[in-house]
């Protein structure tokens, strides 16, 4: 089956039962016949350039590199409000917590390049998209499927090590990190933060402990973040588990690559798709 650049992004919806393309995804320079492409978390100017270069039909990849999706990229943060809500968090205090963080990505996008590497691509007539929430949201389920198949009285440490568990983590050279908390600590309550554009930051993971939820995970932190919530919540038997980036976002873009290669396209990964494969 020959696919098209629309054809692939359905792909993506119907694997996590959407209607409508998320703002954080999109086609930069379509295509109607696709056969062959190069996949990667982040597929830039010099990728683009290779793809080009070695015939591929695509160069598909999973972070926003440029056009709308970048610069309209503070809708998909709504989906924090969403999560922090489902878990008791009161909307107006939800609403704070993600504030400073739509702020700054509303001026990262205004602030961008936009037009680098999609021109880069348009200029080579090389189709190139990007397809970022449905994969980051298969990786949240999965997450939330390891958490709901442990017993009541897990500890954090059960939770972390049975992370580890998943292939692309498992090869990956980062692990299951527990940034705040310790081992022997009741798992208790688990907010999966995954699939909302990025991680929260202390703001988020604070309006989760202070409503009652016991572990908070991330895929991402900055040390900042980190440094503040162990100054607050250090000694109260709270957790924050962090995977690691590039091995999550993996987990959802592999099996989003088992679709499309299921559906007939021939599919060359770098860049972190090649972890767990």
């Amino acid at each position: 089956m020959v696919l098209s650049t629309e054809d692939i992004m359905q792909i993506s919806l119907d694997l996590v039962g959407w209607d409508e393309v998320p703002a954080d995804s999109g086609i930069h320079v379509r295509a109607d016949a696709v056969e062959t492409a190069l996949v990667g978390i982040d597929l830039e100017s010099p990728e683009i350039q290779l793809a080009e270069r070695e015939g591929y039909d695509l160069v598909l990849a999973h972070h926003p590199p440029g056009g709308d999706p970048r610069v309209n990229f503070a809708p998909v943060l709504d989906r924090q409000v969403e999560f922090m809500t489902a878990h008791g968090v009161p909307e107006e205090r939800a609403e704070a917590a993600v504030a400073d963080l739509r702020s700054r990505m509303e001026h990262a996008g205004h602030s961008a390049n936009y037009r680098h590497d999609p021109s880069i691509a348009e200029h080579l007539d090389q189709p190139y998209m990007n397809v970022h929430l449905a994969p980051d949201e298969i990786g949240r389920r999965r997450f939330r499927e390891v958490a709901d198949e442990l017993a009541d009285d897990a500890t954090v440490g059960e939770f972390a090590d049975a992370l580890d568990e998943i292939p692309e983590i498992e090869e990956a050279l980062t692990d299951a990190e527990l940034r705040l908390g310790h081992r022997d600590n009741d798992l208790g309550e688990v907010a999966i933060h995954h699939a909302a554009g990025t991680n929260g930051g202390s703001e988020v993971a604070s309006a989760y402990f202070d409503n009652g939820v016991d572990t908070v995970l991330y895929i991402h932190i900055g040390s900042g973040d980190t440094a503040t919530l162990q100054e607050e919540y250090g000694g109260e038997g709270t957790n924050l588990v962090v995977t690691g980036h590039i091995a999550s976002d993996a987990i959802g873009v592999n099996e989003f690559i088992d679709a499309l290669e299921a559906e007939g396209l021939e599919c060359d990964t770098v860049s972190g798709c090649d972890i767990g494969r």
